[in-house]
């Protein structure tokens, strides 16, 4: 009985109406049974009163004990259970009735208290509508979530919540997406933006197709990975739950050396009632799932408290360039063709080839040549080149897109290739002949030096960035953000071999990457962040925290959160075995009595949970102003060893 709760998986059966009523119950037979103490009888009816009520109350935590002891468990339940069959079997029906009460009484306060600290992920499961408004022709019905398929056009109002994660077929709205990515303010959707399930339209319509819906959607996805997050268990919170089976016998030992010392039942049976570690059991788990739903809330998906235990110990921290500091969505600036090669055919080849791909630079070649209105062919037997680029056969010609060598850019003028520093270029070959080159340019996000400064208020030490871009480009955005440390020039093997090097010098790494090209750095760190995923499986399977949405500002708000959270464990183990040897020792002196003994008992394990409830409305200081380093500064470089 006490204790229950600390298994999430039982939070639905706490305040069902069975509890309230069977406590109800008890306390008016308590009532009574005082009320009827003057009553002379042979066996007085408020002795049978009470001890209904220790049969009631204290009946499961007894039942709960004997279940333990058939498993060869000693748990806590024990010292209530012999307390309360001491009490009884000293006569002391009444004090044994109102100790049963306190302590389902206390154990009730602690699980909703607790219930409040997985407010943040249970609002989550509310944000699943029910029914969705489907469009079929002209007419418009309402229909249950789980009968729309793929395909589907579904209509959503002001106020109404997104049913489905899918595309905008026509409207334009404007969407409150805080409960999945954090974000304080509407984002505007138009034709041809995805949109995710449970984010609610602030204003306007939209016609939605449906791509995916109920627990594959990103809300699905969130609600799941938190779900899992809650039953990991941090080393921590093991160590605690190791220490916690000692509690028992000890406390046994104890109450048996104050009786013998002091003859007094009633100082040994108040041993065992204050003595349950409940409050040092609740110390951990309550902590960790409270900063897990803080998180949630603000689209920081943690797959569980060890890897929040992990995020506290990082002092490195490695960023990959692409998608990650910069925007992600480049576009085309320039197409370089080779003497005889047009500009539309050298662009149409590489488009017909990355049209297939989803990396943002393959994406912005394609929104080149349709904005050209080029004709593309199809492209059969695709190859990815990890590091290099892509391969595919387009009207029988073998067509390659990807970085270029060396050699090939020095066909390059000087001139241009001043230029090209700033940018991203890409070789384009027919048959192995190159035909020429594209170049784009992608813009750093505007928050990154604000939150690298951030960063390094923390108790991070070294922060690197690793690109597969040129060291010219890697120098030109490093300056940008205000990384010291960086490399270009790497593939994905370079970055994970660099990754491991630093980790042997007993470095605590965290990658924050987008989760797809990063994907081996990404499972090897300490701990790998995967950002803008929202609604992307393969990129939350391989990182162990998820941003839901492009923003790095909740990098600070990471790191602050996992050492505040070991901190409060830290703080309420200490607290909890305090206050527990003070009521032993106020116990075995015989200033508490077995009812003063459980109302102190429950006050320490209240105190407890509501201090990690406290990590729930835990913030970080809004980021400091950008601080701008000097070229000296940023043109140290990282050596790969």
């Amino acid at each position: 009985m006490i204790g229950r709760y600390t298994e999430v998986k039982k939070y639905k059966e706490l305040l069902q109406k069975k509890e309230f009523y069977t406590i109800s119950l008890g306390l008016l037979l308590i009532i009574l049974s005082f009320l009827l103490g003057d009553i002379k009888t042979t066996f007085p009816l408020a002795n049978l009163l009470a001890l209904s009520a220790v049969t009631l109350l204290g009946g499961p935590i007894i039942v709960e004990a004997v279940r333990g002891l058939l498993r060869k468990e000693v748990n806590v339940d024990e010292l209530v259970s012999l307390a309360i069959i001491a009490s009884v079997l000293a006569g002391e029906y009444q004090a044994a009735a109102i100790v049963a009460l306190i302590m389902v009484l206390g154990s009730l306060v602690e699980q909703f208290t607790s219930q409040k600290a997985r407010s943040a992920i249970l609002s989550l499961m509310e944000l699943k509508p029910e029914k969705a408004s489907l469009l079929r022709g002209k007419e418009e019905i309402s229909i249950s979530i789980k009968e729309l398929t793929p395909g589907d056009i579904v209509i959503v109002r002001v106020g109404d919540k997104v049913p489905v994660d899918g595309l905008v077929a026509q409207g334009n709205a404007l969407l409150d997406q805080a409960s999945l990515t954090g974000e304080s303010m509407p984002v505007e959707k138009n034709p041809g933006d995805e949109v995710f399930a449970g984010t609610i339209v602030h204003s306007g319509l939209l016609e939605i197709k449906t791509q995916t819906i109920g627990e594959n959607t990103a809300l699905g996805n969130m609600v799941r990975l938190v779900q899992k997050a809650e039953e990991q268990r941090a080393p921590i919170v093991r160590t605690a739950d190791r220490y916690a089976r000692y509690f028992t016998p000890v406390i046994l030992a104890i109450s048996l050396t104050v009786y013998l010392f002091t003859g007094d039942f009633h100082r040994s049976i108040t041993v065992l009632i204050v003595g349950c570690p409940c409050a040092f059991i609740l110390a951990s788990p309550t902590a960790i799932v409270s900063a897990l739903g803080n998180a949630s809330k603000k689209g920081v998906l943690i797959k569980g408290g060890d890897i929040l235990e992990e995020v506290s110990r990082v002092d490195t921290l490695i960023f990959d360039k692409t998608g990650t500091l910069t925007t992600g969505r480049p576009v085309v600036t320039a197409i370089t063709p080779v003497p005889g090669i047009s500009k539309e055919h050298l662009l149409s080849r590489a488009a017909a080839v990355e049209k297939c791909s989803l990396h943002p630079l393959a994406k912005a070649v394609t929104a080149s040549a349709k904005k050209r209105n080029l004709t593309l062919h199809k492209a059969e037997n695709i190859i990815n080149l990890p590091g290099a680029g892509i391969e595919a056969q387009v009207e029988s010609h073998k067509i390659f897109v990807g970085s270029p060598t060396p050699e090939e850019l020095n066909l390059l003028t000087e001139q241009y290739f001043e230029i090209m520093d700033l940018e991203k270029i890409l070789s384009v070959k027919e048959n192995d002949s190159l035909l020429g080159f594209i170049h784009l340019r992608e813009e750093l996000r505007p928050e990154v030096p604000a939150v690298i400064n951030s960063l390094k208020k923390t108790e991070i030490s070294q922060i690197y960035m690793l690109s597969g871009d040129r060291q010219q480009a890697v120098c030109t955005t490093a300056e940008k953000a205000g990384i010291i440390n960086f490399m270009g020039d790497m593939l994905p093997e370079d970055k994970l071999v660099f990754l491991r090097n630093i980790q042997e010098k007993n470095a605590q790494v965290a990658m924050v990457g987008d989760g797809v090209n990063d994907a081996p750095s990404l499972v090897t760190a300490n701990v790998g962040i995967a950002m803008g995923v929202m609604g992307t499986d393969a990129a939350i399977e391989s990182a162990d925290i998820a941003l839901m949405g492009d923003d790095l500002t909740k990098l600070p708000f990471l790191f602050l959160l996992g050492k505040q959270t070991v901190k409060t464990i830290h703080y309420n183990i200490f607290f909890a075995l305090f206050f527990n040897l003070l009521a032993l020792i106020a116990s075995g002196s015989g200033l508490l009595n077995p009812v003063t003994g459980a109302i102190t008992h429950n006050i320490g394990s209240i105190l407890v949970v509501v201090n990690s409830a406290l990590l729930l409305r835990f913030s970080e200081k809004k980021p400091v102003l950008i601080h701008k380093y000097s070229q000296k500064q940023v043109s140290r470089q990282v050596p790969v060893k």
